[in-house]
């Protein structure tokens, strides 16, 4: 599946690019076509998510004796992780951008040339706190909740109610389990069905994204995506031997099993959409135990963004860089505990928030207004490589919590 997928991507994007400047009406017809696929097949996967969140979760606390000191044992992981990849960021980003030295006369050019849009005037004026952001990060309707916004909530959900059903007698715990363990069964099935289909998704996903965005815009913006996707690319691939050595395992177990989970990040943009294939990459090529494939998985894709304390410095950095704005070193503690605290509530879908979500964070920290703009226009294309951390980070987690003795049997 991983090499029929790693196909339709480079099928997608490269047929996107070759017409993505044609005017035919066929090449208009076949875009329009596929959109609809492409957003079907993200909807299944994430729609599958929720009784596989339910029914792995319920199963993972009642066969896992001690779940509060795994569920301690995982944030306190991913807090390490964010810090980590926080300080090496700090380290490498600034001399790496310092390299790139854009012309003045394009820069004054491309700044006087954005007109800032209303919604960024918006959010702007409104510098929400984080109380507003975690306002923001709750369903507004069913619709949110069935696009994945509340992942966390399902999660906490099946928690308590599995906590409830650990006060019953032990005949009927294992009622309740056999139920649940047979729901999520169905369900595993249900995804492996789904995941057949993952290169005709990927296809159509890839080749939107092509045939409407083309190669990217020239100068400016393709260093945007250049370095930050650069630096992204160069962290996700340094969790290959962090895992391997701190998850007990091979670079090529691990990679076997997070491969499909990366096509689906790749293509679909959504940590949440890609759950399933990183259960099924956990359970069947890892042989992680339940309580890992059920409960510190969902977990992360619900709260842990790796990319956030990486994407946030190097952007802030590059716009502080290129367009000539002295950066306030007493400005930056602030701004890494706020991306550090953000990423436990960017839920994981497409898009991640809504625009302009953090502009007033970069504004504060010295970023020009319509720098950040500007990276708010390829946002879709730095998002693909954001997500392919944030999965990969995800399973490497629940692998390196894993070889710490996580209790329960395998899933």
């Amino acid at each position: 599946m991983s090499a029929w997928s790693l196909g339709a991507l480079a099928l997608g994007l490269g047929l996107g690019l070759l017409l993505h400047r044609s005017d035919a009406s066929w090449v208009v017809s076949l875009a329009r076509a596929l959109a609809p696929v492409g957003q079907i097949w993200v909807r299944i996967l994430s729609l599958v998510v929720i009784p596989l969140i339910v029914s792995l979760a319920v199963v993972a606390v009642l066969q896992t004796p001690d779940i509060g000191k795994l569920g301690g044992r995982a944030i306190g992981l991913f807090a390490a992780m964010l810090a980590a990849a926080g300080i090496l960021t700090l380290l490498i980003a600034p001399p790496l951008i310092a390299l790139y030295n854009p012309e003045p006369e394009t820069i004054a050019a491309l700044r006087a040339s954005i007109a800032v849009p209303d919604a960024a005037q918006t959010a702007l004026g409104n510098r929400t706190g984080l109380l507003d952001w975690l306002a923001g990060y709750l369903p507004a309707s069913l619709d949110s909740a069935l696009r994945g916004a509340d992942a966390l909530l399902l999660l906490l959900g099946a928690m308590l109610l599995a906590l409830l059903v650990r006060t019953f007698a032990r005949s009927r715990q294992a009622g309740v389990a056999r139920a649940f363990q047979a729901l999520a069964e169905a369900t595993q099935r249900v995804v492996r069905w789904i995941l057949v289909i993952t290169p005709v998704g990927v296809f159509a996903l890839s080749f939107g994204l092509a045939v409407n965005a083309g190669a990217g815009a020239a100068g400016f913006l393709a260093a945007c995506v250049l370095i930050v996707g650069g630096i992204l690319l160069l962290m996700t691939a340094l969790l290959y031997p962090v895992t391997a050595l701190l998850g007990r395992t091979s670079l090529r177990r691990f990679a076997r099993a997070v491969a499909p989970a990366q096509m689906v990040a790749v293509s679909s943009q959504s940590s949440l959409a890609s759950l399933p294939a990183l259960i099924e990459g956990g359970r069947a090529e890892l042989g992680l135990p339940v309580g890992a494939t059920g409960f510190v998985l969902p977990l992360a894709v619900s709260i842990f963004k790796l990319n956030r304390t990486i994407s946030a410095p190097v952007q802030l950095f590059l716009l502080t860089h290129a367009f000539g704005v002295p950066l306030d070193p007493s400005r930056l503690p602030l701004f890494m505990g706020t991306v550090f605290l953000q990423s436990f509530v960017t839920p994981g879908i497409p898009g991640g928030s809504t625009p302009y979500w953090t502009l007033p964070l970069y504004v504060s920290a010295g970023a020009p207004i319509e720098g950040v703009v500007i990276l708010a226009a390829i946002e879709p294309i730095l998002d693909t490589f954001k997500t392919l951390l944030n999965v990969t980070a995800d399973l490497s987690a629940a692998t390196i919590i894993s070889a710490r003795a996580v209790p329960g049997p395998a899933a």
